[in-house]
């Protein structure tokens, strides 16, 4: 219904464990999707999150904060759990100890998650390139703007990102903001994302 938050309940699961006290906020899930026509197997998808926040004394928004999102397991479960307990996460790490205790129904869980944001996106920017002997990029980018909340740690590697930089894993249910990107947002929505490092983190492949 229009000018009305359609509630949209995901999976529920059960983070056991997990104490970091965490405060619904809104922010808007950018997906970039990359096709090459050469050298490439279908579509690379890369995930990020911007938060949009006005200055204390202007009526305008800041320059967008964009990190990381996972939202498929390519990770060990104790570096998610670390995440949401606060603590430095090393995601792209794997080791002896590594494990893939996840909760219950949790591949489920971002697979809804991501099919709600597909469903619910809107283009925001279209980038093309091209080389030389015949390679050719295109580059789509969309937002979703949501409702929830997220385990946002420091991330501890250094593959893809640099050490220090913000890292986040959904968390719980989430509801998509029908009205959110509205004009005065326009420093997110004709923000140029031609010169953004997208591909700074991990991607899913699909057609």
């Amino acid at each position: 219904m229009k000018n009305k938050v359609i509630l949209i309940f995901l999976l529920l699961i059960s983070f056991s464990g997990f104490t970091q006290n965490l405060t619904e906020k809104e922010f808007v899930i950018l997906t970039f999707e990359m096709d090459r026509n050469k050298d490439s197997h279908g579509t690379f998808i890369y995930y990020w999150i911007a938060e949009l926040e006005k200055y204390e004394k202007v009526d305008e928004y800041k320059e967008p904060k964009i990190s990381s999102l996972f939202l498929h397991e390519f990770y060990g479960s104790e570096q998610l759990e670390s995440c949401c307990l606060g603590k430095v996460s090393y995601p792209y790490t794997m080791t002896t100890d590594t494990e893939f205790n996840f909760p219950d129904n949790y591949s489920e869980y971002l697979t809804e998650l991501r099919v709600l944001v597909k469903k619910n996106r809107k283009k925001i920017q279209e980038i093309k390139k091209e080389w030389q002997e015949g390679y050719r990029e295109e580059v789509r980018v969309y937002a979703t703007a949501i409702r929830g909340k997220l385990c946002t740690c420091e991330f501890g590697g250094n593959t893809y990102l640099t050490t220090g930089e913000q890292i986040n894993f959904p968390k719980g249910k989430h509801e998509v903001l029908k009205d959110y990107l509205t004009q005065e947002k326009n420093i997110l929505l004709f923000k140029d994302f031609s010169g953004f490092d997208f591909s700074n983190t991990d991607y899913r492949t699909g057609k």
